[in-house]
């Protein structure tokens, strides 16, 4: 069981290095391994804005049910 959810977690991880990276590997529902600034604001903003882009899009789409947000949140800082 634990080597099925280590597998699952990896396949669904992704490094990533700009926003649109970021929030096309987001809308996959994947973890999103990206570079930290250590500044709480920029948590806030990275939240903010992606629920904004996300709802866009999805209002764009024309969509009517509400699946996913993408609102990101930051969970942690890896040690490597």
């Amino acid at each position: 069981m634990y080597n099925k959810a280590l597998k699952s977690r990896e396949n669904h991880m992704s490094n990533v290095t700009n926003w649109e990276d970021f929030m096309a590997a987001l809308g996959k529902r994947n973890i999103c391994m990206a570079p930290w600034c250590d500044v709480q604001q920029c948590e806030v903003d990275v939240k903010d804005r992606s629920k904004e882009e996300s709802l866009s899009k999805m209002e764009a789409q024309n969509e009517d049910e509400v699946l996913l947000t993408g609102s990101a949140k930051t969970l942690c800082i890896p040690f490597d």
